[in-house]
């Protein structure tokens, strides 16, 4: 969950290892630290934001042309100094940085403290700086193999000592780490928005790999034999300018309202890839897609569009539940959905899926990421760089990529979707439209998002969006949201409707599930209850207020409704005053257990 970064070059390291740790600040923003190297090891770490740390203890006053830093999101030990990164030896020689978990730290700790090894942190990473050094026989690089072959768990790290001042190593299990290759200096980061500042060639690590890093270049190898492996150096398109705020007070306001853009770009994206995808699901006998959070809605989602055009029975699974649930063997096809394409619990099922014989495809946003090396077949959404840790413009990215495999599918099938296809294409200009509603939106969020409790009710194919719809008032507000089908209302929630409860409604322009869902909102105002309506075409009287998006099909409603509750949430929590961009207890990817 941590972001780490590493250089070498020929630049001073400090002010390089500070920028680029910023670009990083949403993966975790607790505590931070920097190690440089010349003729000794310097540390400066703090718990605090990046700025913060930076405002007390001048991180550009460390000297040396190779260093490490680290921001944190704490999972082993509280949020101390103490426990921030980078975490050292007990004889101050070497510095370590780590995102991931070690899940044999008890075990090694206790062996390591009866060998007379003195920690002075909480966390399961300083383990691996005293294996490090207990390793340690005249050859760094061996020192840290040996020391990794008796880590269990999932790591990115990096390596700097006084003993090698001019090496920087690193290696990577199970979570992300890659090298960006500039002119007579490496860069390396858990993300490329690190570097990109300085150059878009790259290399990726895979899971079992390291690299040694100098100012003479680098060299990979395999942790378990030492072999070297030969990388296709991927030239990234993003640019760095995509990761500024163009003028808007917060990113997450700027990537809602690139929406439209981004729609626009989804839906004539790498054609040949939607289709393949479509191809592999009418194959398969069994169907699964996996994914976490809002990417776990946008599957849900499709489950609806896959069955109703298609017929095609598609299940999503939570991927944190998909040991449990999913079986599968050799007809199965195992679709991730993963915007970072490092998300833990989905890269465990996609592994778990493939061990089972399964066949494997992926959606994801990032080029290079764990996932599309896993998959059998890749499908880049191509939503462009988001920064802030609450995802809006990669789920209707995500939508648009499943609608498109969806009515594939149904064209492969001999279906006549033409009309929906038409509807679909309209989608930028509608969702332009609903962002035209701004004003509004913010007004009802200060007049009526002032309670501490809110229910999201959806029938049918908005049943998924009343579920994202209340996991983005909740991750950015704080308040406490419950998303849930109309029909489970009656079935225990309605009990909970007072003055300290507001009732959120996803309401279609027309048909069955209108009707059900007005029944819905009688059955909250006969309570007493508030209800504000996100509806398409036109608004129900009974609420006692509507945000109108234009009219619709209810097949992509899923989509153009998206940046009504997005706003609503982000509207709410700047009157709050939260932090938009950084809610408290999250990061961008959940590259733990």
């Amino acid at each position: 969950m941590c972001g780490i970064v590493g250089y070498v070059g020929r630049r001073n390291a400090a002010p390089l290892l500070l920028q680029n740790l910023q670009r990083l600040e949403y993966r975790g923003y607790d505590s931070c630290g920097f190690a440089t190297v010349d003729e000794r090891l310097h540390i400066k770490k703090d718990v605090g934001t990046i700025e913060e740390v930076h405002e007390n203890l001048n991180l550009l006053e460390l000297p040396g042309k190779i260093g490490i830093a680290h921001t944190r999101w704490a999972t082993h030990g509280n949020v101390s100094r103490r426990n921030a990164h980078p975490h050292m030896d007990c004889a101050g020689e070497l510095a370590v940085v780590h995102n991931g978990i070690v899940s044999n730290y008890e075990e090694l700790k206790k062996k390591l403290t009866d060998s007379g090894h003195v920690f002075s942190s909480d966390t399961d990473t300083e383990c691996i700086a005293h294996l490090i050094e207990e390793s340690y026989n005249g050859n760094l690089e061996d020192a840290v193999i040996k020391a990794l072959e008796k880590v269990k768990g999932t790591y990115a790290l990096m390596v700097v000592s006084t003993h090698e001042p001019e090496k920087l190593i690193c290696a990577r299990n199970e979570s992300p780490l890659i090298i960006g290759l500039g002119n007579d200096e490496i860069f390396v980061g858990s993300d490329v928005a690190s570097f990109l500042e300085h150059t878009r060639k790259a290399v990726t690590l895979d899971d079992g790999e390291y690299a040694v890093v100098t100012n003479r270049g680098y060299g990979i190898k395999k942790i378990s034999n030492g072999e070297k492996v030969n990388k296709k150096i991927l030239h990234i398109d993003w640019s760095f300018e995509t990761a500024e705020k163009e003028g808007n007070p917060h990113f997450m306001l700027k990537e809602i309202l690139e929406q439209p853009r981004v729609i626009t770009s989804a839906l004539s994206l790498y054609p040949e890839h939607v289709s393949g995808l479509a191809e592999m699901i009418m194959k398969a006998k069994h169907v699964y897609i996996t994914a976490a959070g809002t990417s776990l809605h946008a599957s849900m989602v499709a489950e609806y569009w896959f069955s109703r055009l298609c017929s095609k029975r598609v299940q999503a699974v939570d991927s944190s539940e998909f040991s449990d649930k999913g079986v599968v063997d050799g007809d199965t096809l195992v679709l991730g959905i993963t915007q970072s394409g490092e998300t833990y619990d989905t890269l465990a099922a996609m592994r778990r899926a493939k061990l089972g014989g399964a066949k494997i495809a992926a959606i994801v946003n990032v080029i290079g990421s764990t996932a599309t090396r896993l998959a059998d077949h890749v499908v880049l959404q191509g939503s462009g760089m988001e920064v802030s840790v609450c995802a809006t413009k990669t789920y209707t990215s995500q939508l648009t990529i499943l609608l498109r495999t969806a009515l594939e599918l149904a064209k492969i099938q001999g279906r006549d979707v033409e009309a929906i296809e038409k509807e679909f294409h309209r989608c930028p200009d509608l969702v332009e439209k609903c962002l035209e509603l701004k004003e509004d939106i913010k007004k009802t969020a200060h007049d009526f998002f002032n309670v501490p409790n809110y229910i999201f009710i959806g029938r049918g194919i908005n049943y998924p969006s009343a579920l994202e719809a209340a996991l983005k008032l909740k991750e950015i507000t704080y308040y406490h949201a419950e998303g849930m089908s109309g029909g489970m209302l009656k079935h225990g929630t309605i009990s909970l409707i007072d003055k300290e409860t507001n009732t959120v409604a996803m309401i279609p322009e027309s048909g069955d599930n209108r009707r059900k869902i007005l029944s819905n909102i009688q059955e909250v105002k006969a309570r007493g209850g508030i209800v504000i309506g996100i509806a398409s075409g036109k608004g129900l009287s009974q609420c006692d207020v509507s945000l109108v998006a234009p009219s619709c099909q209810e097949v992509v409603s899923p989509i153009v409704l998206a940046p009504i509750y997005q706003l609503l949430a982000y509207y709410t929590a700047v009157k709050l005053g939260r932090n938009v961009d950084r809610p408290r207890a999250l990061a961008k990817s959940v590259t733990v257990e």
